[in-house]
């Protein structure tokens, strides 16, 4: 029986359990293997110890506020809990740095696919297109543990999907069995 070929590596946990500490890990690594990497990460805002919000970081250092407490914003057109979610500056940081690439020396990096970024058109589009059946981009993303949204729920099943949860016991020691996932994936 052939090995199975992994072409996207997705971690999933409750929130606060390390994704994204995981995701800069990884990537770190790779980018130390001379691997390409694009893609952005999410990142919490805090100010005196309490969450203010999120923001979007490319991987080249762009940065953009995803999300902040209503409190702090004012009318908003989308809201997950108490966050505006701010569509226009995460699709000016997010979306240029979706790259394409069939290099298998290239990793793309989405931190996060859930349900703030999903109020993006143009995010979800290029999801699809990504994690589509033609695609031959390698992509380490994160997607929340809760199930319900269609398409990231295709991406968790998907046959070409490898996918770890994080937990407060595995963060720490997790991306050594990633990373060996990974080698057979992309060239480094």
């Amino acid at each position: 029986m052939a090995t199975a070929h992994f072409k996207f590596f997705i971690l999933t946990g409750e929130p606060g359990v390390g994704k994204t500490t995981l995701t800069k890990k990884l990537t770190e690594y790779v980018n130390e293997k001379i691997v390409k990497t694009s893609g952005f990460y999410t990142e919490e805002v805090r100010k005196n110890h309490v969450r203010e919000g999120f923001d979007v970081v490319s991987l080249d250092g762009k940065r953009g506020r995803l999300a902040r407490d209503m409190s702090l914003l004012g009318p908003v057109k989308y809201k997950v809990g108490k966050y505006g979610v701010l569509i226009q500056e995460f699709e000016s940081v997010a979306l240029p740095t979706l790259v394409q690439t069939e290099d298998p020396s290239h990793l793309l990096v989405i931190d996060e696919i859930g349900k703030m970024e999903f109020f993006s058109e143009p995010f979800k589009n290029k999801i699809k297109e990504i994690f589509s059946p033609a695609s031959e981009c390698v992509v380490l993303a994160t997607i929340p543990v809760r199930r319900g949204d269609a398409l990231i729920e295709s991406i968790r099943s998907n046959s070409r999907a490898k996918v770890w949860t994080v937990t407060r016991e595995n963060r720490n020691t997790i991306h050594e069995d990633i990373l060996k996932e990974m080698k057979n994936a992309i060239q480094f």
